[in-house]
C-alpha cells in the first residue's frame, strides 16, 4: 500500500482545502453508496474499511435483496474494501473529495469474486495472458431536467437558461444549444480535467435537454469503467449547482430518444498492433471470430446489459435503437456497428445498452464474446443486415430466463449470475405488483 500512501499525500498537497473524503462502493446496479470520512483518515485505508458483503445486492432503492442469500442468512458478514488507485480526486463540492472502493474477502487478501469489478479484472488478466489488449472508449448520454415533477409525478424538460423557456424541440448536434448551457458544460469540463477523466467532451443529442459526454480510447478497462461511475456523480453534482437534475433512465420521456451507453472494442498486441486488422489492412479472422460470438451472445446478455424494466422501453421504432442482434458497416440502426476507421482502428460498436446499465457489467460482456470467439470460425459470422438475426428479448422476464439458461456464465461467472437474477428477479416481482395510474384510468371503469 505505499503507492496509496504516496497518493495520498500528493492529494493532500495539490488540495488542501479539502477537509472530507467520500468513500464510494457501487452495487450490483453500479449505484454509488459509502460514508464520508474527514481526510485525516485517508492513511487507515491502507488497512481497509469493513462493508457488509450485503450491499453489492442493494436494489434500485437502496435495499438488501434477501433472497440474493447474502443478507441475515449470514449474519450480514463484513468484508474488506480498498481503495481502488487512480480515484482520489476532488468532487464538485467544495473541501469534498472522493475515492472509489474495490471489495476483497474477509481478509482482505483475495478479491471478493462476487464483485463485477473484480470478475472483469479476472477476465482481463485472461486476455492479457494471451497478448490481447482490449481498448474501449465509451459514450454516455443523460437528459438535463427540473427540478419538479408534473402533475403525475412525469419528469419535465430543463428550463433552457438562457432562453427561459422550456425545452421542447430535437435539434441533433445543435452548437447554440450548446451555448445555452455554457456555463453548466464550463463547469463540468473544469471538474472532469481536475478529477482527470479521459474524456472528449460533450455534444447536444437527439432530443430537447439531452447530452452526450464522450470518452476517448483506453486500454485501461478497468480505469475506463471507474470514469463512468465517476462522471455520473460529476454530472449530477454539476446539473443540481445548475438547478437541474440530470437523469440517466434509459427512457424517461415517452416520445422521446431514450438514453444510451455505446462502447467500442478494438482488440491490441502489447506493441499496440490491431488483433481486427491483417497486415494488408483487410478484416482479421479473429474479427469476424469475435462479431460471431458477439452476436451469438447478445439475445443472452440482454438482462444483464438491459437491468431494469424502464430499460427496455427504449426499443421503440425509428430511434437507432437495435431490436435484432445484427450487425453493419457505418449503419446506426444495427447491434454492432463498425464505424468508419483505417485498418489501424477497426473496431466494433456496441450499441444496445442504455445509460442505467452498470459499465462493469457491459465490459464484461463484451469480453466474454472476445474470450468466447475462438469457439467460432470465420465463416460463422453472419452477413451484414441479415434478415435472419435474431429477434432480442424486449420484456425483462423473457430476458432473465434466457440470462438464466445461457452459457454467459462460463465466462463470468456462475455465481454472479445467480447473484444477479435473484436480485433483479426481486425488483421485478415489486414493480408488477404496483397498480399504476394507466391501470387504473383504463379499468376502474371499464373492467
Amino acid at each position: 500500500m505505499e503507492l496509496y500512501l504516496q497518493e495520498v499525500q500528493n492529494f493532500k498537497q495539490q488540495w488542501p482545502d479539502i477537509e472530507f473524503i467520500d468513500l464510494i462502493f457501487t452495487d450490483i446496479n453500479a449505484t454509488p453508496r459509502g460514508k464520508r470520512i474527514p481526510v485525516s483518515a485517508l492513511d487507515k485505508l491502507s488497512k481497509g474499511v469493513a462493508l457488509p458483503l450485503s450491499t453489492i445486492t442493494l436494489d434500485t432503492k437502496g435495499n438488501v435483496v434477501e433472497s440474493a442469500g447474502l443478507g441475515e442468512d449470514l449474519g450480514e458478514p463484513d468484508n474488506l474494501c480498498f481503495p481502488v488507485s487512480g480515484t482520489l480526486m476532488p468532487t464538485a463540492k467544495e473541501q469534498v473529495g472522493q475515492v472509489l472502493l474495490s471489495m476483497m474477502d474477509d481478509s482482505g487478501e483475495k478479491p471478493n469474486r462476487l464483485f463485477i469489478r473484480n470478475i472483469l479484472a479476472e477476465m482481463l488478466q485472461k486476455l492479457h495472458a494471451k497478448d490481447q489488449y482490449p481498448c474501449v472508449a465509451l459514450e454516455l448520454e443523460f437528459y438535463l431536467v427540473d427540478k419538479k415533477r408534473g402533475e403525475n409525478g412525469e419528469p419535465l424538460t430543463a428550463i433552457n437558461p438562457t432562453k427561459k423557456t422550456r425545452e421542447k424541440d430535437t435539434e441533433v448536434y445543435d452548437l447554440d444549444g450548446l451555448d445555452d448551457y455554457a456555463d453548466f458544460l464550463t463547469d463540468l469540463n473544469r471538474v472532469a480535467l481536475e478529477q482527470g477523466l479521459n474524456t472528449s467532451g460533450a455534444l447536444s443529442e437527439s432530443a430537447p435537454g439531452q447530452f452526450e459526454i464522450n470518452f476517448n480510447h483506453s486500454k485501461d478497462v478497468l480505469r475506463a469503467c471507474d470514469e463512468i461511475i465517476i462522471a455520473k456523480r460529476l454530472i449530477r453534482q454539476i446539473a443540481h449547482q445548475h438547478g437541474f437534475d440530470a437523469t440517466f433512465m434509459a427512457k424517461p420521456f415517452g416520445e422521446q430518444a431514450g438514453n444510451g451507453m455505446h462502447i467500442h472494442l478494438s482488440l491490441v498486441d502489447k506493441d499496440g498492433n490491431n488483433h481486427f486488422s491483417q497486415p494488408d489492412g483487410q478484416a482479421s479472422s479473429l474479427f469476424y471470430q469475435t462479431m460471431a460470438a458477439m452476436l451469438e451472445q447478445t439475445s443472452d446478455a440482454m438482462a444483464l446489459i438491459c437491468p431494469n424494466v424502464n430499460s427496455y422501453r427504449r426499443f421503440v421504432p425509428g430511434a437507432y435503437v437495435p431490436t435484432k442482434a445484427d450487425w453493419g458497416e457505418n449503419h446506426r440502426g444495427v447491434a454492432l456497428r463498425v464505424p468508419i476507421s483505417d485498418s489501424k482502428n477497426r473496431r466494433i460498436e456496441h450499441r444496445i445498452a442504455g445509460a442505467d446499465v452498470n459499465p462493469y457489467i457491459l465490459a464484461a460482456v463484451v469480453l466474454s464474446a472476445v474470450l468466447a470467439s475462438e469457439n467460432y470460425t470465420k465463416d460463422q459470422c453472419p452477413p451484414t443486415l441479415s434478415e435472419d438475426a435474431i429477434e432480442l428479448p424486449l420484456r425483462m422476464s423473457e430476458a432473465l430466463e434466457q440470462l438464466e439458461r445461457s452459457e454467459l456464465a462460463q465466462y463470468i461467472s456462475r455465481d454472479f449470475i445467480d447473484l444477479y437474477l435473484a436480485c433483479k428477479r426481486s425488483e421485478l416481482a415489486e414493480f408488477e405488483r404496483a397498480i399504476t395510474p394507466l391501470e387504473i384510468d383504463w379499468m376502474l371503469h371499464s373492467a
